[in-house]
């Protein structure tokens, strides 16, 4: 009797470790596989989804569309320390500077009509969020 406890334990523990491998061993290759670059596009995917579900629930009230990352990334003056919320628009309201992210996005907006007069387009502006 006692051997047959002794089999069903190690059966047991066995089983559970290869479970328990069957479970982490994918994940971690998924993330492998990804690499870097696949891991950083899941990142911001999952940040955007974020910042839409924020918007959904009214604590994304950004100023600038598509909406702003520096407010949903850190605690800041501009979500009042609450990061994954976003105010700037009470700032702009009150006439003051909105976070740098959309300041720097706003001033680089040009008029409808102009694109419309030129034929142009819409101009791009490229954010370098290292210089904010």
């Amino acid at each position: 009797m006692k051997n047959i406890i002794t089999i069903l334990a190690f059966v047991m523990a066995v089983t559970l470790g290869l479970f328990s491998l069957l479970w982490f061993f994918p994940q971690v290759m998924v993330y492998k596989i990804m690499g870097a670059e696949g891991l950083h596009n899941q990142m911001v995917q999952t940040r955007d989804y974020g910042i839409k579900m924020a918007q959904e629930n009214g604590d994304y009230r950004c100023c600038i569309e598509p909406a702003c990352t520096m407010c949903y990334s850190e605690g800041n003056k501009w979500n009042y320390g609450k990061a994954g919320t976003c105010a700037c628009d009470e700032f702009v309201a009150r006439g003051e500077e909105p976070c740098p992210q959309c300041a720097k996005s706003i001033s680089c907006d040009t008029s409808k009509e102009d694109d419309l007069e030129s034929g142009t387009g819409p101009e791009t502006c490229l954010i370098d969020l290292e210089d904010l």
